[in-house]
């Protein structure tokens, strides 16, 4: 099948999600939406878009077979909270120090504390509590596990994020370019590539330089045999 283009449109609470850059992680193409939130890119079945953004949280999409047969595909994109510029602290402080939790307790990120909250709630709970009572269980119950599932998807989202940082925190562009030969406007794909591998992102979490090295060389094989294929 030849690549095709598609035309999409971003939003993001109602509102269009403007100048946000598009990567076919595949193919290398890229694209930015418009005043409308809208681009047009060419893709094929099964390839992969990813929307690299400072104002947005991190969003992949799959291409389907069934996108082709739409005239514009509408994707919603979540916005990142504000940060501060700078925060001068003299000392560390945590938690512990504080006293707001026992020495040695594991620490959570926010997304990982926010899934744990979720999952400590049972929604079977309500059954017996609600039980002779007018009010229908399921859609309480569908409410819950829809928060849970999105949950979830927020903790992937951190995770990826802080493996791309550690990865270029290891790695400068120079590595990518000269020892895995991936072309110089080609590594940021690269890097989308390796972290949606999750054989990678285990081996780089343990961080055994070594064996995060020889993982990247044979991803790079691979990524390289890719581009090849495409063009």
């Amino acid at each position: 099948m030849c690549a095709q283009k598609l035309r999409f449109r971003l939003v993001s609470e109602g509102n269009p999600a403007v100048n946000v850059k598009v990567l076919n992680i595949v193919t290398e193409h890229t694209a930015q939406s418009d005043a409308k939130g809208e681009f047009v890119i060419a893709v094929k079945v099964d390839e992969m878009l990813v929307f690299p953004s400072e104002n947005y949280e991190y969003k992949r999409y799959l291409v389907k077979e069934e996108d082709f047969k739409k005239t514009e595909i509408v994707l919603a994109l979540v916005p990142k909270p504000v940060e501060l510029d700078e925060v001068v602290v003299n000392r560390d402080i945590n938690p512990e120090d504080l006293g707001l939790v026992p020495k040695g307790q594991k620490q959570y990120t926010p997304a990982e504390r926010r899934l744990k909250q979720a999952g400590e709630f049972k929604p079977m709970l309500l059954v017996g509590q609600l039980a002779g009572l007018s009010i229908p269980i399921d859609p309480i119950i569908n409410a819950i596990t829809g928060r849970t599932k999105m949950l979830k998807k927020d903790l992937k989202t951190e995770k990826r994020e802080r493996s791309l940082a550690k990865l270029n925190a290891m790695y400068d562009k120079a590595y990518f370019t000269d020892k895995l030969r991936i072309p110089s406007d080609k590594v940021e794909g690269f890097q989308y590539y390796v972290v949606e591998t999750p054989e990678f992102l285990a081996i780089l979490e343990a961080g055994v330089k070594a064996k995060t090295d020889f993982s990247l060389t044979g991803l790079a094989q691979k990524y390289n045999e890719l581009q090849r294929g495409e063009k």
